[in-house]
């Protein structure tokens, strides 16, 4: 029981680091992809990077102007 209440908090304990490591500017999700320059953008970012997760992509990428999921 103690060995597996040990493994239970650190499970815990690492998944509240990982979500306070990932708290920083961004869209998250999009780690490894372009940043958004504005307000209006980030919208647009946030519902690519919704796509792209639906149709197996990683991060979203903007090239010449366009939005790309990869």
């Amino acid at each position: 029981m103690k060995r597996f209440i040990a493994s239970f908090s650190l499970a815990i304990s690492l998944g509240l680091s990982a979500c306070a490591s990932s708290s920083g500017p961004g869209i998250v999700g999009n780690e490894g992809g372009s940043e958004p320059i504005n307000a209006s953008e980030e919208q647009e970012y946030k519902r690519a990077v919704l796509k792209c997760y639906k149709t197996g992509g990683s991060r979203v990428v903007k090239i010449e102007g366009r939005l790309m999921c990869y």
